[in-house]
C-alpha cells in the first residue's frame, strides 16, 4: 500500500514539507507512519523502490559501492543520500513501499538521528527543516506552541476530539479482526463495497480519499489500523501521534489533533 501511498504523495509533494533533495544529484527524504501496515512496529527504519535497493544508493554492508547487493529485509543497510561517500550511513532496511529515488522514514527514525552530529549532512539538513517546520507560524501559530491533545487529552479543547478518535477505532477494531480471522477475499464476500478492506485489513478497498486538487483518490487508512497511542489523519494518509515533528512534516493531516489555543 505504501507504493499506492506514495505515488499519490509524490504528486502532492510540491505542497508539502515531505519531501527535500538530498542532493544536486541523490535521494529524497521522506517521512510515514501508517500504523499497522508500518512493518517492525514502525520501529527506527528506512523502506525503498526496488529499483534503488541494490545500487550506489542503497546496497548490502558486506558489499561496496561499486559492486552493490541487495539489502536484506530486517537486517542493516549500507544508505547514501549522494554521490559522496560521506553522504553514507547504516540504516535498517525494512522492504519497498516509496517512489524510485526516495527514502522512506519513520518517524522513530529521525527521533533516533537527528540529534547526533555525526550524520550525513544531507539528513542534518532535513533534520534542521522539520524542527524548522516545526516552528514556523504558517497560519499564524506553529505545532510547536499548538495544544497537543495526545499530551493533554483532558484539555478542554481536546476531550471531543480524543473522545471521537477513541470511539471511531472501537467501532473499527471488530471490523478489522473479523477480516483478519476470515481473511480479506472471506470478508469482503460478506459486505457492501464501502465496508471492503484490503492490504492486511488495515485500509479501504474503495478509493474514498480525496479527490485532491490534481482529481486523485486513495485508499484511506482505517481507524483500527493506527496502534495505541495513535489515531487515523484527517485524509487517511498517516496515523497521527504525540510527535510534533510529524505531525508538523505532514500537516494538514493531523491538524485536529494539535489545536491553536
Amino acid at each position: 500500500m505504501r507504493k499506492v501511498i506514495h505515488a499519490l504523495l509524490g504528486i502532492l509533494a510540491a505542497s508539502t514539507l515531505l519531501f527535500s533533495e538530498a542532493q544536486s544529484r541523490g535521494m529524497k527524504l521522506t517521512m510515514y507512519a501508517d500504523g499497522h501496515s508500518c512493518p517492525g512496529d514502525c520501529d527506527a527504519h528506512v523502506v525503498m523502490n526496488a529499483e534503488d535497493n541494490g545500487s550506489r544508493f542503497a546496497f548490502a554492508p558486506d558489499s561496496s559501492r561499486s559492486a552493490p547487493a541487495d539489502c536484506r529485509n530486517g537486517q542493516q543497510c549500507r544508505i547514501c543520500f549522494g554521490e559522496g561517500d560521506d553522504s553514507c550511513m547504516p540504516a535498517l532496511y525494512r522492504g519497498g513501499g516509496p517512489p524510485a529515488g526516495t527514502f522512506d522514514f519513520t518517524p522513530a527514525f529521525y527521533d533516533a538521528t537527528c540529534g547526533r552530529t555525526d550524520i550525513p549532512a544531507a539528513l542534518a539538513r532535513k533534520c534542521a527543516e522539520l524542527d524548522r517546520a516545526v516552528q514556523s507560524r504558517d497560519g499564524g501559530v506553529s505545532y510547536a506552541d499548538r495544544i497537543n491533545c495526545f499530551k493533554e487529552p483532558t484539555n478542554p479543547r481536546c476531550v471531543e476530539v480524543m473522545a471521537k478518535a477513541e470511539a471511531d477505532k472501537a467501532a473499527d477494531q471488530p471490523k478489522r479482526q473479523q477480516c483478519l480471522a476470515l481473511g480479506e477475499e472471506r470478508y469482503n464476500a460478506q459486505q457492501p463495497s464501502a465496508e471492503k478492506r484490503s492490504e492486511g485489513c488495515n485500509y479501504s478497498r474503495e478509493r474514498r480519499g480525496g479527490p485532491n486538487s490534481s482529481g486523485l483518490t486513495w485508499r484511506v487508512l482505517l481507524p483500527a489500523a493506527c496502534p495505541s497511542g495513535s489515531f487515523v489523519g484527517r485524509d487517511g494518509l498517516d496515523c497521527c501521534s504525540e510527535s510534533v515533528r510529524f505531525a508538523a512534516a505532514i500537516k494538514p493531516e493531523c491538524s485536529r489533533f494539535f489545536l491553536r489555543p
